[in-house]
């Protein structure tokens, strides 16, 4: 006879932080070492035999760069001049960078190499056993309802679009060109490109719908091991004319994930294990907050005012798991601003068979 039983239930989220002071700081310094990695572009840019790039094309240099050339030759030089601004400050600059103000943009090293140069510093160190999610990123008990059977096993999750809203056209000429890509992460780390597709053109108040909802993306929930599992997506939604901006996005996805992966087992003093499980919750989370305050840092330096990526994530703690005993999720909108415009997508999470 079925009984009266609590059960882990599913949750979701936008991830625009992270809930682990320790590990924010960690993901912290991964965004500063990227925002010197953009100083040194844009300081190239006015002077480049005085600021030389790294000969190392794999360095974030260069990927920094491909963005940066994207730019008009305006806000180029309007960024070139606010770097070198910057590096006249001197010790008003060396206080807001801390150790790595002595990483010298005039140095034909790349600002990675030189970090490592300078040791993982001793503030940022924490023990092992405090690198797991606080409770609110873990599954819920959820309340006992009475005698229930318990549900069916679903072995897919994916992640649906059910609407775009143009609630506000961008100030480019003519109808806004709207496409969206991404990438995934699944529940052992390994990162998946999700491909462009366009969505159609855009006027004020003009809205695309998928009746049933479009799949975005989807995972297989049979990988991995260790429970709960944790799956993130990057929704990347930009004009057709947006320089390449989702493969940008998800090389410096890959780029984040590698530096907060190898950052944090400095911390703790070792190796962090399987990326699955709780850890992989926190990672994902930091890898996600992390490339929204790079879009951030760029904005303000760059002037690149493109629609920032979202990053939504879903953990899973069986194959039995319900969001409030449901196998789908409310839908829940993310809202995109850029070139003046404003875009509102909906979408839900979804466990299938």
């Amino acid at each position: 006879m079925p009984e009266n039983t609590h059960r882990p239930e599913n949750t979701h989220r936008m991830v625009t932080d992270v809930p682990h002071a320790k590990v924010r700081a960690v993901t912290e310094r991964v965004v500063q070492e990227l925002t010197l990695a953009a100083d040194k572009v844009a300081a190239h840019y006015a002077e480049p035999a005085k600021y030389p790039l790294p000969a190392d094309r794999t360095a974030a240099e260069h990927l920094v760069a491909r963005r940066f050339d994207s730019l008009t030759d305006e806000r180029r030089k309007k960024a070139a001049a606010a770097v070198l601004a910057d590096l006249r400050t001197g010790a008003v600059r060396a206080r807001r960078l801390g150790d790595l103000a002595r990483v010298d943009l005039r140095s034909p090293a790349s600002v990675d190499t030189q970090v490592k140069r300078l040791g993982f510093p001793e503030r940022l160190r924490f023990p092992a056993d405090e690198l797991r999610p606080p409770t609110s990123l873990l599954p819920e008990e959820s309340a006992p309802r009475g005698p229930a059977a318990v549900p069916a096993a679903l072995h897919k999750l994916e992640l649906r679009i059910h609407r775009v809203k143009c609630l506000d056209e961008t100030s480019e000429w003519g109808p806004d060109e709207i496409h969206l890509a991404g990438t995934g992460v699944d529940e052992s780390g390994d990162t998946l490109k999700i491909g462009r597709f366009k969505v159609r053109g855009f006027d004020d108040g003009d809205v695309e719908v998928y009746d049933p909802p479009r799949r975005f993306h989807w995972f297989g929930l049979d990988e991995g091991t260790q429970y709960p599992k944790s799956y993130f997506v990057t929704l990347v939604l930009a004009e057709v004319d947006g320089g390449g901006l989702a493969d940008y996005v998800g090389e410096l996805l890959d780029l984040i994930k590698k530096k907060v992966t190898g950052y944090l087992a400095a911390a703790v003093g070792g190796t962090i294990g399987a990326p699955g499980g709780p850890v992989g919750i926190l990672i994902g989370m930091a890898v996600g907050a992390a490339v929204g305050w790079v879009f951030d840092q760029l904005k303000g330096l760059f002037g690149d005012d493109v629609f920032k990526p979202v990053t939504v994530g879903a953990v899973i703690p069986s194959l039995t798991g319900r969001w409030t005993g449901r196998p789908f999720t409310a839908p829940a909108v993310a809202d995109y601003r850029g070139h003046g415009g404003h875009y509102r997508l909906t979408y839900d999470w979804r466990m299938y068979d």
